[in-house]
């Protein structure tokens, strides 16, 4: 459709990251901290926290990134399940 030149309501209104983009750097971060065994475990709580720490996030910063680390982990967890 963009190549014809016809306008595609799903690319006009999709959802924009920008200034969210540092929540997603630090998801990609924080997931070199998995413990790999016999699975892959989940992104531990206290690696989130010297992250958070060693940026000097704000509380505000410091509990979405919390919430959306553990968001993401979820979809990931819920992604592998399924290709089981």
């Amino acid at each position: 459709m963009v190549a014809a030149g016809t306008a595609s309501p799903a690319l006009e209104s999709k959802p924009t990251i920008l200034g969210l983009e540092w929540l997603w750097f630090a998801y990609w971060d924080l997931n070199t901290c998995r413990s790999i065994g016999m699975d892959v475990g989940p992104i531990p709580w206290t690696a989130v926290m010297q992250y958070v720490q060693h940026y000097g996030y704000s509380e505000y910063e410091q509990d979405l990134l919390k919430y959306c680390i553990l968001v993401l982990d979820k979809v990931q967890s819920d992604h592998r399940e399924k290709g089981r």
